[in-house]
């Protein structure tokens, strides 16, 4: 097939494609703010382009940045009701028309998460549950890069809603978010988390690779 030789040439260059199931229009109809007509070719002209947080559960949950949260065009376009700011440092921007938990965490090893993992975890819950007569919402977790705590707070609820071990609930995140990187203090008290909802410890730290 025309399609799949295309892939394996691409992928022979080096380049990592993505084929889209039912084609271009059924990606318009979901992420229209994703597409442009233009076609993009220089470098200078891909920095224009706005940069979206993680889709981590499809039309549920995201993972991003601070910048990403300080922007309204992203909040509109995705739908967010509900954001979790895991950061010391960054404002809530949208009081009035989202929902937050901000947690005030520090990236740090030393940082403890002992209360802040289990309250994140219903927060998400919650607002992707929804209320009697009020349909679920969509969450941003969010910390200054993306990377260290947004991913804790995201790999903990993974574990708890989903009942996922701590490594089946970090290879599903990397997949979406390959920067995804909780610092080793983190990854460790995620591991006590693991043993606090399952009664042992499923993953071998050695296993996870950042």
């Amino acid at each position: 097939m025309p399609l799949q030789r295309c892939f394996f040439q691409l992928s022979a260059l080096g380049m990592d494609p993505v084929i889209l199931l039912g084609g271009y229009s059924a990606f318009h109809s979901l992420y229209p703010f994703l597409c442009t007509p233009r076609m993009i070719l220089l470098q200078s002209e891909r920095r224009s382009l706005t940069i979206y947080p993680s889709e981590i559960l499809e039309g549920a949950l995201y993972q991003g940045s601070a910048a990403q949260a300080h922007d309204y065009r992203i909040i509109k376009n995705l739908h967010i009701t509900h954001v979790v700011n895991a950061t010391a440092e960054s404002a809530d921007a949208f009081p009035s028309v989202v929902r937050y938990l901000c947690l005030r965490l520090n990236d740090d090893a030393q940082q403890d998460l002992s209360q802040a993992l289990p309250a994140a975890s219903r927060f998400i819950a919650g607002a992707l549950q929804g209320s009697p007569g009020v349909p679920g919402g969509r969450v941003l977790v969010h910390c200054s890069l993306g990377r260290s705590r947004s991913s804790v707070l995201t790999l903990a609820f993974l574990m708890e809603q989903r009942c996922w071990s701590l490594l089946h609930a970090f290879r599903w995140l990397k997949e979406r978010r390959a920067c995804a990187a909780p610092n080793a203090g983190f990854l460790r008290q995620l591991s006590d988390y693991e043993e606090q909802l399952f009664g042992e410890r499923l993953t071998k730290l050695d296993d996870i690779r950042l």
